[in-house]
């Protein structure tokens, strides 16, 4: 591009219109430029089968460019350059050359995100950072992932938050260290680092975490709000009621309300829950010992509004008026009310509900506390007796939720009893499993023993599978054989074990990275 040419921001404007209203009610132009580039992108519109497909072309043009000519920004003031280059010393030693050092650049761009948060998360257990050479490219990869900036920022080093300070595309990782004052911290850093920080506080002085918060409420948007107000879930007890009672009351944010009422429920005790409790309680008769009959309210409450209530069912909504009452205020109880007040354990009181008319309002209602305050019993007695469709969620949800140790046992289960002819649902148990476990954990010996052996069932729809994912959690032990078998030679056996050894090449580099993995210091 010649020094004449448009500024980037006059050549993106060019193609912005036809970009957002579409090609077919706005015409595209092409950006007018000087030299070869010029000539491209008239050749483009000119040769392009249709105009979105030009536009497309354009676009792509215009950002290989822009990459290609990109310029560090220059020092505010003269003589300022090198103080604007200078960079704090390195605390954590980059990683050395090896199996891993020759893996990043198929991490960085094309591994599954688990398992570059994975990366991440090993890089800052081991104290090392990523090296200096991939750095551009980790910073662009986390500019397209907001998964991915919380643990990338933390292996970045001085070097890389010094390099993400002179490009816009990079300003998410500048944030404020994590080794700052919290003052800092919290007066200039992300919103996840601000999250972070209360949650350190939380844990350690809960009062004092409170007070910053709610000295920071009145200048934060709706949505960093309701992030923060969600953390006092740690540490939670009867000295943040007053202040969750105001946000449930008073807050513009319906998030902020939601997640305000939400943790007053986890407090028994206090003044709104026991409303809660009291309107919950007059909806249940005992006609006798261990027959207990549920009756929603004929009409709302004059106090429901200020409540959080809404006398209105939605539109969309499947159950009917009462029903939406009443789930409305069952999602107000503590779920420990129930056992204590009908005498039944979760699992029967589970049973009692399927058997009446207000089934799901129930079931949803304990449902979307349970989510907030996961309690084992209650995980359990849904697993045992899933409401099927009444629950837009799958169990997989309710899995989630349980301690790891309690979940492989309902995934043993269904593999163990699953043939030739249920294996059809071994797709969904995978996704079940893959979705269940974050970034960094691995199933069980047992469990992952399991799965392999179920796959060759599977034969001519392994494709179908997400083999890579389930190549991320399997348990480190079962890695080598599959290793062996991804690196063995083609064959046309159409045997089952060389159909899958087939499907694993595609995976082998999942398999590759995480023996590279294992070469890692310990934390």
């Amino acid at each position: 591009m010649s020094l004449h040419s448009p500024s980037q921001a006059t050549l993106w404007q060019t193609l912005l219109p036809a970009a957002m209203v579409g090609t077919d009610k706005k015409t595209v132009a092409a950006p007018l430029l000087d030299g070869a580039v010029g000539a491209l992108l008239a050749q483009v519109q000119a040769q392009a089968a249709q105009p979105a497909l030009a536009l497309l072309q354009m676009a792509g043009v215009l950002a290989v460019c822009e990459r290609a000519g990109w310029k560090g920004q220059a020092p505010a003031t003269p003589g300022s350059g090198a103080a604007a280059c200078a960079i704090g010393p390195e605390e954590w030693v980059p990683l050395e050359p090896g199996d891993l050092h020759s893996c990043l650049h198929w991490l960085l761009t094309e591994a599954p995100q688990r398992l570059q948060i994975e990366l991440f998360q090993r890089l800052h257990a081991a104290r090392r950072r990523l090296p200096v050479g991939v750095l551009p490219l980790a910073l662009d990869t986390g500019s397209r992932s907001t998964a991915l900036r919380p643990s990338l920022v933390a292996v970045l080093g001085e070097r890389g938050r010094w390099l993400a300070r002179h490009s816009s595309h990079w300003r998410y990782a500048i944030g404020t260290a994590d080794s700052a004052p919290a003052a800092t911290r919290w007066q200039e850093g992300t919103l996840a680092q601000r999250v972070q920080l209360l949650q350190e506080e939380r844990a350690t002085d809960p009062a004092s975490a409170r007070q910053r918060l709610q000295a920071a409420l009145p200048d934060l948007p709706a949505k960093e709000r309701a992030d923060l107000v969600a953390v006092l879930h740690t540490g939670l007890s009867a000295d943040d009621e007053a202040l969750l009672t105001t946000l449930a009351q008073q807050d513009r944010g319906r998030e902020v309300r939601q997640n305000a009422r939400a943790l007053l429920v986890q407090l028994p005790t206090s003044v709104p829950t026991l409303r809660a409790i009291a309107r919950v309680q007059v909806c249940l008769e005992q006609a006798r010992p261990g027959d207990w009959r549920l009756e929603p309210p004929q009409a709302p409450g004059e106090d429901w509004k200020a409540e959080g209530l809404e006398a209105e069912r939605p539109k969309h909504e499947s159950m009917g008026e009462r029903a939406w009452w009443l789930y409305q205020l069952a999602r107000q109880v503590p779920l420990a009310w129930w056992p204590q007040h009908t005498g039944m354990a979760p699992d029967a009181l589970v049973q009692w509900a399927s058997q009446g008319d207000w089934h799901e309002a129930l079931v949803r209602a304990w449902l979307d506390v349970l989510k907030m305050a996961p309690e084992t019993a209650w995980c359990h007695a849904f697993l045992e007796h899933w409401p099927g469709k009444l629950l837009r969620e799958s169990p997989a949800t309710v899995l989630a939720l349980l301690p790891a140790a309690d979940r492989e046992p309902y995934w043993l289960r269904t593999l163990q009893a699953m043939g030739k002819a249920q294996v059809g649902g071994l797709d969904e148990v995978l996704q079940q499993i893959v979705a269940a476990y974050p970034p960094g954990q691995h199933l069980s010996l047992a469990l992952s023993q399991q799965l392999l052996e179920k796959l060759p069932l599977y034969l001519h729809r392994y494709y179908h599978l997400p083999l890579a994912e389930l190549c991320c959690v399997l348990h480190p032990d079962t890695l080598a054989p599959l290793l062996a078998q991804a690196q063995q030679q083609h064959s046309e056996d159409q045997a089952p074990g060389q159909a899958l050894a087939q499907a694993l090449r595609h995976s082998l580099p999942v398999l590759l990275a995480r023996r590279a993995f294992a070469q890692l210091p310990a934390a």
